[in-house]
């Protein structure tokens, strides 16, 4: 496949393959991530313009994704065997924009979302092990069906994830916010990201790329 004349397994485990790089940073989470699950996180417009010209997800890291000058027939052939891998096809399309959601920013301040996940500025007072990528990009780079699932169960999509469980006894909810419904709680807070924008974005001039 592609991903194996390319290489790409030798910085990413993909279907548990692969990730000979890990071995080099002493901390796996500082390393290329697991790339099994990217067929369903991240939308395939995105994956398209990324793959096209690639960007820093997590700036503080000294490990870069390099160009590979891929033709329009292997950046498909990518994101097909991706969106394979993962069981999943979704087609190439823009999602409503998002308004935003008074209950969800309540919910992710309290959550403190903001303490590990940038907004713009890297803070200073975390160790880089725990910085996550800046949430301005969510609304175009992550699949909004996904979302829902992976703030249910992260370790069950990235195990060893250093993201927060912050519902583990879900339908359950730990929060009283919005009659203690986990799954609106969950939605809200989901809406609230979609709302956020000024990220960095592999779209040239912020536009959506073609196939």
């Amino acid at each position: 496949t592609l991903v194996h004349r390319r290489n790409c397994v030798g910085c990413h485990i993909i279907e548990d393959d692969g990730g000979d790089f890990l071995k080099l940073v002493a901390d796996s989470s500082l390393g290329p991530p697991r790339l099994t699950p990217e067929g369903v996180r991240v939308q395939p417009d995105w994956l398209y313009a990324f793959l096209r010209g690639p960007i820093p997800i997590r700036p503080w890291l000294e490990v870069r994704m390099p160009t590979f000058g891929l033709d329009d027939r292997n950046l498909n052939g990518a994101i097909h065997y991706f969106q394979a891998v993962s069981n999943t096809l979704q087609p190439f399309r823009t999602y409503d924009t998002v308004a935003a959601n008074p209950a969800g920013k309540a919910l992710f301040d309290k959550l403190q979302c903001q303490k590990c996940h940038v907004l713009g500025t890297i803070p200073k007072d975390q160790p880089t092990s725990n910085l996550a990528p800046d949430l301005r990009m969510v609304h175009e780079r992550l699949n909004p069906d996904w979302l829902l699932p992976w703030l249910k169960a992260p370790a069950s999509f990235l195990p060893g994830t250093r993201m927060t469980q912050f519902w583990p006894d879900y339908p359950k909810s730990p929060y009283p916010e919005l009659g203690g419904d986990a799954d609106a709680q969950m939605r809200a807070v989901i809406a609230h990201m979609r709302s956020l924008r000024g990220g960095p974005t592999p779209r040239k001039g912020g536009s959506v790329a073609t196939n």
